[in-house]
């Protein structure tokens, strides 16, 4: 699978979970990426009023994962995250789903962006599930690893 395709397959997700530090401990929360692969880029828009502004402003570390139950696609993308306050760009990329965590729409002056600029992935592309229960009996009889699918890692 080339980069190409794990971009394609980013921007079909409606959410994924972030995880950046809060401390000494990762946290992951659901969030609704938009994604610009053209310039290698994913945004959110999140609420200045929540922890994780300010988590990232002190580490900008952050992994996001994607599952694609559908597809048996599973994505871990590692990459460099920042605050950017750009109400024009909130306003670009703002969605009625976002309508729901921020009634005053995109001019909510709570509504702040996070920029993902991504630098790495892995990606577990499996079979389905009647293809995925014969691998793995084929191989408890014939000792053998099953062929669960591919799993590969990509710089982005």
């Amino acid at each position: 699978m080339d980069v190409h395709e794990i971009w394609r397959k980013m921007a079909k997700q409606r959410d994924c979970m972030l995880v950046d530090r809060d401390g000494e401990r990762l946290r992951a929360r659901p969030m609704a990426p938009v994604v610009e692969a053209e310039a290698r880029t994913i945004w959110f828009v999140t609420d200045r009023r929540s922890a994780k502004d300010d988590e990232i402003t002190r580490d900008p570390q952050v992994c996001l994962t994607f599952v694609d139950h559908s597809d048996h696609f599973h994505l871990s993308v590692s990459g460099r995250a920042r605050v950017v306050e750009d109400r024009a760009k909130v306003k670009d990329i703002w969605s009625a789903y976002m309508e729901a965590f921020f009634p005053g729409g995109p001019d909510d002056p709570n509504a702040i962006l996070l920029k993902v600029e991504p630098e790495a992935a892995e990606y577990w592309d499996g079979k389905g599930d009647i293809a995925s229960a014969f691998e793995l009996a084929k191989s408890m009889v014939t000792d053998t690893p099953p062929d669960l699918g591919d799993n590969a890692k990509v710089r982005l």
